[in-house]
């Protein structure tokens, strides 16, 4: 479980750095793109803070429930596993990690 924790941080921390990369971009380059520069950076913005919602919401409401007993344990295990399956696409991802199938 430790590995898929490393992996999903890391991911999710790539996640956070790529979001402010384009919110520069695209904030900086609004008037080319045809984007009211207020708008560009709206967007921007609401990028960034979806990024570090994510790292919240892991960390916060299913990290911290990982190794508890009964239900919320294994809520919180499958939800890890589901936010992991987003990056399957990714050449550290294991298929040991994937959810069960419903």
């Amino acid at each position: 479980m430790d590995d898929l924790v490393q992996f999903l941080r890391a991911r999710l921390d790539e996640d956070r750095e790529r979001a402010r990369l384009i919110a520069g971009a695209l904030a900086g380059n609004a008037s080319s793109l045809e984007i009211r520069p207020e708008q560009a950076a709206a967007h921007a913005q609401e990028m960034v803070t979806a990024a570090e919602a994510m790292i919240r919401l892991f960390e916060e409401t299913i990290y911290s429930h990982l190794r508890v007993d009964g239900r919320a344990g294994r809520r919180a295990d499958l939800q890890m596993r589901l936010m992991a399956s987003s990056y399957t696409a990714h050449p550290d991802y294991r298929n040991d990690w994937a959810p069960d199938p419903v």
